[in-house]
């Protein structure tokens, strides 16, 4: 999605949040790219171009969100009802291929969930990209055992 179908849909009412939901994004990862792309929010006003150069309204809204490890991440906004559809790279692979993703929910021991939120802001990655990876490794480790 572009820098101005944000813009647009914001102007329309949509909440940012609603938009966030579309993109199977944070809210804050488009508050953040909009902040880089040179807009300023004011609860008066809402969001307005405070930036020198020309509005980047054909630009995606991904190339202003800055990522530690330089990965751009492609996201499609074709999401089934309770299925989370993004396009990345499977674990030690550099093609990206779809991946069909199934909201779940389990306990986990509050310590260690608090240790993995910290973790995935400190490399700027989705709790469930480290948890995926983390139960890709262990049943790997599982199916050699066997």
């Amino acid at each position: 999605m572009t820098i101005g179908e944000i813009i647009e849909a914001l102007g329309q009412g949509k909440a940012l949040a609603d938009i966030a939901k579309e993109l199977t994004v944070g809210k804050e990862k488009i508050s953040k790219a909009l902040k880089n792309a040179g807009y300023l929010f004011n609860r008066g006003t809402g969001w307005t171009y405070t930036g020198a150069d020309p509005e980047p309204l054909n630009k995606d809204y991904t190339d202003f969100i800055s990522s530690r490890k330089g990965v751009k991440k492609s996201v499609s906004t074709n999401v089934p009802t309770k299925e989370l559809t993004n396009v990345g790279s499977k674990v030690g692979s550099n093609e990206q291929t779809k991946v069909v993703r199934k909201r779940s929910s389990f306990d986990i021991d509050i310590e260690l969930m608090k240790d993995l939120k910290i973790q995935a802001v400190i490399h700027d990655k989705n709790v469930y990209e480290i948890v995926e990876n983390a139960i890709r490794k262990e049943l790997a480790e599982m199916k050699r055992q066997k």
